[in-house]
Formats: C-alpha cells, structure tokens, sequence
C-alpha cells in the first residue's frame, strides 16, 4: 500500500502494488481526472508524520470516483508540444515524394496531358529543369527513304521519321554518311531538327516528312555511292 499525491489538485490516495503494476505505474486522479506516475508522488513517511498523512488520505478517499485504474492510464500520455511534429513531418515528406516524381516524370506527363506543362514548370523552377517532349529514340522510326544526285549538283535525301508510340515525342536529330563502293565514310554530316524545319514533336501514332538537298565538294563527289541515316537526340 502507498500513498500518492496528484500534481495537478494535490488530493492524496491510498494505491495498491497490484493496481501499480497492472496499470505500469500510471494513474488517474478521481478527482481532477489527472494522468500521472504515482510513484513520482509518493508521501515520504516518517513515524511522527503517519497519523496526518493518512488522516489527510482518508478525507481524500472519500472524493474519489470509480475508475481510478483504466486502460487510459496505462498509456504515457504524449507531449503536446511533439505530438504535431510527426504527423506535420509525414505530410511534408508525402509532398517532397510527390514534387520529386512529377519533376522526374515531366516530360512523360506533359505528352500525355498538355494542359500541364504550365504546372510542371513551375514545379521545375526550383531546379532550374525544362519541361520537353520525351526523348525516345526506340519510339521514331525511318521510314521510307530514298537518296538521289541533283542532276545540277549536290544530292537529296528524303524520308519518313515515324512516331510508333501512343503520345508525342521529341523529333529528334538526323545523321547522314556518305559512303563509298567499300561503304567507307566519305562525308559525314548531322542536321538540328532546325536544319530540316521540323516540329520539335512528332505527333501520336503519327509521321513527319523530311527531305532537304545538300551540297558536296567536287574532289569527293566522284566517290559517293550510298549513304547510312542516323536518328538521335543531342
């Protein structure tokens, strides 16, 4: 048997070793409904002092309501001042994971919602990051091609790039060899989608046209017989 004493109202009662460690230590004043460990409070006890404190106990008794000892009290109650942190830092982390997948994905989702590219970069300007239409070199296709001599001079090249996928991509660059009768390079030579006055995305499912003329020196013209194309993006 101790005798403990609530912080909150001072009122003082008797409580059991049994109740103490089924509820690990924690009660809840009848009286204030204060949550505390009544062993923090125990009365310290001398022979001369143990006729008032019980007497003092006994009045307090009579105050306390059923339910001294419940579930409630057996759980540390939490601080306040930490219990908004976790659930605060959760959101935050929610929302960096969110931010992070949208910058990581954003050419991705402005070809399958156009409507977002305003949003997604703004996302971006952290970054300093630009919103394009996805690089997909597996996804453009040439198709079609053919490779004459201009019979004033020069050669022209024309051909197909084919977008194979459900949503646009990038158009992407073009390399051209030249190749002799053994196919090797005689003259190599790379066009910018500026240089063949392309759009800079090929539409869904979709083909963009390319033919364009270019000159050779004379001294490697009289080598020239075929040609290898080359699609990439920079």
């Amino acid at each position: 048997m101790h005798i403990t004493h609530c912080p909150n109202c001072q009122t003082a009662f008797k409580v059991r070793e049994e109740h103490l460690r089924a509820a690990n230590g924690w009660v809840r004043c009848g009286k204030c409904q204060n949550v505390f460990e009544a062993h923090l409070y125990f009365a310290h006890k001398t022979d001369a002092m143990d006729a008032a404190t019980f007497s003092q106990a006994g009045d307090a008794i009579e105050g306390v309501r059923p339910g001294l000892f419940s579930s409630e009290a057996t759980q540390k109650p939490m601080n306040s001042s930490v219990g908004w942190f976790w659930p605060f830092f959760s959101i935050l982390l929610a929302c960096a994971i969110l931010w992070q997948a949208l910058v990581w994905n954003r050419h991705w989702l402005v070809a399958e919602e156009p409507a977002l590219r305003k949003t997604l970069e703004t996302f971006c300007l952290p970054l300093a990051c630009k919103v394009e239409w996805p690089q997909e070199p597996n996804s453009v296709l040439i198709e079609n091609s053919s490779f004459s001599e201009n019979p004033g001079g020069g050669f022209h090249l024309q051909m197909r790039f084919k977008n194979i996928q459900r949503y646009p991509v990038a158009t992407p660059w073009l390399e051209v060899t030249l190749t002799d009768v053994q196919d090797q390079v005689v003259v190599r030579r790379v066009f910018s989608v500026q240089d063949l006055d392309l759009q800079d995305h090929i539409v869904a499912l979709r083909d963009q046209r390319v033919q364009f003329s270019f000159e050779v020196d004379a001294s490697l013209r009289e080598r020239i017989a075929g040609y290898r194309a080359l699609i990439f993006y920079p």
